[in-house]
């Protein structure tokens, strides 16, 4: 069970107990409610109401007969103290969705030994692990480049339009927890408003042969909870994601050269955004009625920020990896409360620079990959 192919429905945690018998975690610390619990033919199965983001805090905490678990693809964050002093935890398989592990989660896991954890993987808590287990890392699992994959409400195949991208549709199967849909050759595009409004998608995944997303493909997306463009992927369309309210986990590629205007406006529940290094200017609207977000992260191409970019986002904190600046504070349009990070390095040059003096009191330095 290490592929999506073979990782539970969106709204299933998988297990296994030393006992064979059920284990009842703490209800109330997951993001969905448990709506059944069984144990039958070696596995545990634990069934929530809707697709699963987030494993709180101290979900199994001291589960003793927790022998093996397995999240499934959606989850972004396993909280802290969420496997905490599982004495008999010797497997667990953690997706490539998830993002962040918190403080304690595996801590006190004797018999937990290794564990991998996908490179997408970035915000692991320093105590998260305890030291005699052994962290490696594996790349993102990807479709083949004539395929699709998608997780979706009811886990049920979604009929979707004709013309997804520049291939025709041989098939779709949904099957152990993912969409697979086959197409007749390679592709290298999502077309026009080709999942526009498709409510029932709650991820997908696309495949390292596509350069381009169209204009409004993934407009209007309400269960959209994440999602995971290839580096392949150079450029974004107008409205792309636009709407998708639910949309939490966000992953772009290192190719993406252009966004266009509006591409993710009103998606609320993103609670960070990160800039593509190669993007030099940030469209019109891009990130309009993200209310959510309150961290933006520019790539060091940045020089233009066009009006309206960050219209009714929360932003309290903007973080340049560029050690000189390249635009100032009027660019930027520095609201109340927002505060300019740079690397440490760096903090002089920008308090000093004629863009940047007016606010060099806000101007403070963080560790970057410079």
């Amino acid at each position: 069970m290490t592929n999506m192919q073979t990782l539970p429905s969106p709204n299933q945690i998988w297990y296994t107990s030393t006992d064979r018998a059920i284990i009842n975690p703490s209800a109330r610390y997951f993001s969905a409610v448990i709506v059944s619990n069984s144990y039958d033919e070696g596995w545990g199965i634990i069934t929530f109401n809707r697709p699963l983001t987030e494993v709180g805090w101290n979900a199994f905490l001291e589960c003793q007969t927790l022998e093996g678990i397995v999240f499934p693809a959606g989850v972004i964050e396993i909280a802290e103290g969420a496997c905490q002093n599982c004495k008999a935890l010797t497997k667990v398989v953690i997706p490539d969705s998830v993002t962040k592990i918190g403080a304690k989660a595996f801590a006190g896991c004797d018999s937990l030994m290794k564990i991998s954890l996908p490179e997408s993987c970035v915000n692991i808590s320093k105590d998260a692990f305890d030291s005699h287990t052994q962290i490696t890392r594996h790349a993102k699992s990807m479709p083949a480049e004539d395929e699709i994959w998608y997780t979706a409400v009811g886990n049920q195949a979604i009929e979707f339009r004709e013309r997804l991208a520049d291939a025709a549709i041989v098939s779709n199967n949904y099957q152990n927890g993912v969409g697979i849909v086959k197409f007749d050759k390679a592709i290298s595009a999502i077309q026009k408003s080709a999942f526009y409004d498709c409510t029932t998608l709650t991820s997908i995944t696309l495949p390292k042969s596509v350069i381009r997303v169209a204009d409004y493909a993934f407009s209007g997306c309400t269960s959209l909870i994440n999602i995971t463009l290839p580096d392949s992927v150079e450029s974004i369309g107008v409205c792309s994601f636009e709407g998708c309210s639910t949309l939490k986990t966000l992953q772009l590629g290192d190719g993406i050269k252009q966004m266009g205007e509006y591409a993710f406006a009103r998606c609320s529940a993103l609670k960070s955004f990160t800039v593509p290094q190669a993007v030099t200017t940030i469209s019109e609207g891009l990130l309009s009625g993200c209310s959510g977000v309150t961290k933006l992260y520019l790539g060091s191409s940045v020089v233009d920020i066009e009006p309206y970019a960050f219209e009714h986002c929360n932003i309290v904190g903007v973080y340049l990896n560029s050690t000189t600046p390249k635009f100032g504070a009027q660019t930027l349009r520095m609201s109340t409360g927002m505060k300019l990070y740079v690397p440490h390095s760096a903090v002089e040059t920008f308090k000093q620079h004629e863009g940047w003096q007016q606010y060099a009191e806000r101007i403070c330095g963080y560790e970057a990959n410079e």
